[in-house]
């Protein structure tokens, strides 16, 4: 069994057989080195109200938007499977 891990900058999907929020990776479409963020979290993004969101929100890689709404508290992971 495998997961969908996307990656923060371009979003291409990766398959990876973890279980965890994110991973660190190089991307092999961009070549971008970071945080894939399971693409299960990525919808919960979509939930920050936006007038939460930074004026450079949709210019912010997904791991950064994620952070961001997790400390603040407009999201919150205890409803996900990771």
């Amino acid at each position: 069994m495998s997961d969908t891990y996307v990656c923060s900058v371009c979003r291409e999907p990766t398959e990876r057989s973890y279980g965890v929020r994110y991973i660190v990776l190089t991307c092999p479409a961009c070549g971008w080195h970071g945080r894939h963020v399971h693409a299960s979290l990525v919808p919960l993004l979509e939930q920050v109200p936006e007038s939460e969101r930074s004026d450079d929100w949709e210019d912010r890689p997904l791991d950064e938007r994620l952070l961001e709404a997790l400390q603040r508290g407009d999201i919150t992971l205890r409803d996900t499977n990771v």
